[in-house]
């Protein structure tokens, strides 16, 4: 499920909920793949990026990189925002 405030309480702004959109991107050549992901208030442009590469070192083994960490959908294709349709 879509945060409805930025995690952490990171947002400049004191309000009950903000108009956070998240978005989805993938690259990928013959030697990287990164999946990655931003979440962003609208009304503040707070945002935080969370991208997994495949040539780290030490990958964190519970993280699946082709599920949205902000609202855990999977099947995405790049530049499709995720959580239009938890809104």
């Amino acid at each position: 499920m879509k945060p409805t405030k930025p995690p952490s309480g990171k947002c400049p702004n004191e309000r009950e909920s903000c108009p956070l959109q998240c978005k989805y991107n993938h690259f990928e050549s013959e030697e990287l793949t990164i999946h990655a992901w931003e979440l962003k208030c609208l009304d503040c442009g707070w945002r935080d990026t969370i991208a997994f590469r495949s040539d780290e070192e030490e990958p964190d083994e519970d993280c699946d990189p082709e599920i949205c960490p902000f609202c855990h959908l999977k099947g995405m294709t790049p530049g499709q925002n995720p959580c239009e349709s938890k809104q």
